[in-house]
């Protein structure tokens, strides 16, 4: 059930009638049109319209059933999941794992990590982030180029993926340095994440092999039709991105990062 069901069903409860408009997703749902046919609730035209209560015994019934823990403070998924039974129902502030990989030494959550040492023995350093500090950073969007990107890029960065999806701003914001460069993949995704991460390092710099062209021609990948480009990819008055935006609309195709570290 979802947050905005949760508060219909509750305000029901707590005042005997809901005013109307209903909401889209209750009014279509299969559990709000069986409450009506089975005369639990009803709706009354008077005025400007509102739902009522009928069978208080069976709503209470129907409400304790998908809602067996109502008054819980959400702060966690299992929260989430107690609630409204989905861990998603209402944004809770996650943890980030983080995977490092380099050769320097680094702050992370307040303590010096080695990375040559992680790098060498285990491939790869793991936390969940709090914050971190080094001078220059390179954020490498799949596993595999992030596994592999020093062959490409030097050892001077610090290399960094996070588990999931590309983190929120304020995030990215426990992560100081000096220079940042953004390497994934050139499609909306990939423009879209590199212009966030432009809002907090203002040196932001989009990573664009000499070989771009010849790559793109050679190894595109067409979009799917439901692939729209992200606003902040169509609004952004970049080069690199009008450049990149422009290639993508014309052609209807994007890169994969994973064939720049072919043949290294």
């Amino acid at each position: 059930m979802s947050k905005i069901e949760f508060d219909f069903y509750t305000k029901l409860k707590n005042d005997n009638k809901a005013k109307k408009p209903i909401p889209t997703i209750i009014k279509n749902s299969s559990i709000f049109k069986s409450l009506v046919s089975s005369k639990v609730i009803e709706p009354i035209e008077r005025g400007k319209g509102y739902i009522a209560i009928l069978k208080q015994k069976s709503f209470n019934e129907f409400y304790f059933k998908k809602f067996p823990n109502p008054n819980i403070d959400v702060k966690t998924e299992i929260d989430n999941q107690k609630k409204f039974r989905d861990t998603k129902a209402t944004p809770i502030a996650k943890d980030r794992v983080i995977f490092i990989r380099g050769f320097k030494n680094i702050i992370v959550n307040n303590k010096e990590i080695s990375l040559k040492k992680t790098t060498q023995e285990y491939q790869l350093f793991s936390t969940v982030l709090k914050n971190m500090k080094t001078q220059k950073i390179c954020f490498v969007e799949n596993l595999q180029p992030f596994l592999n990107a020093e062959k490409l890029l030097g050892k001077d960065f610090v290399y960094i993926h996070f588990y999931g999806r590309f983190p929120k701003i304020d995030i990215l914001r426990n992560i100081e340095c000096n220079e940042y460069l953004h390497f994934g993949d050139y499609d909306s995704v990939g423009l879209s994440e590199y212009l966030k991460a432009s809002e907090v390092y203002h040196n932001c710099k989009l990573f664009i092999p000499d070989n771009f062209e010849y790559l793109f021609k050679e190894y595109s990948k067409k979009r799917k039709e439901k692939d729209t480009i992200y606003k902040n990819v169509k609004i952004s008055l970049k080069t690199e991105i009008i450049n990149m935006r422009e290639q993508l609309e014309t052609t209807g195709k994007y890169l994969e990062q994973q064939i720049i570290m072919d043949n290294l």
